[in-house]
């Protein structure tokens, strides 16, 4: 009996740790990501917020400010933000992979290190948005 109970302990302790939830700080997309993502960033964001990605005075920008608002969420809050309420003018209009690609290159633009895999909106889900990188 105890041993089955130590090994049900083990499976659901082991369960948890699958589901564990990587960080924006783990490398949630590749610097190739980030290439493709800059280039649809200028053909789609930066008539808005501007090519330096810093907003006007009606636009917010994508650098710094950023961070701290969406600290607490999953990436897919951002994420999914974007691909239902931009570009302003055709909110919804750009396919899921350029809008992981534009989300890779604001995530470069704020400094979160890139990583070998590249970001999606169904992976997405799993990472969390943490306004700065956890302690080791």
């Amino acid at each position: 009996m105890r041993t089955k109970m130590m090994a049900m302990a083990f499976l659901v302790l082991a369960g948890g740790a699958a589901q564990a939830r990587s960080s924006i700080w783990d490398g949630a997309y590749t610097d190739a990501q980030a290439d493709r993502g800059r280039t649809a960033y200028m053909q789609n964001c930066s008539r808005c917020h501007g090519a330096t990605l810093m907003g006007t005075f009606e636009i917010p920008p994508l650098v710094g400010r950023i961070m701290p608002y969406y600290a607490g969420s999953s990436l897919e809050t951002f994420f999914d933000y974007i691909a239902t309420a931009m570009p302003l003018d055709r909110p919804g209009s750009l396919s899921p992979a350029t809008n992981a690609d534009i989300v890779a290159y604001i995530l470069k633009t704020n400094d979160v290190p890139s990583g070998s895999k590249e970001l999606t909106a169904a992976g997405s889900k799993a990472i969390q948005f943490d306004a700065k990188p956890r302690k080791k």
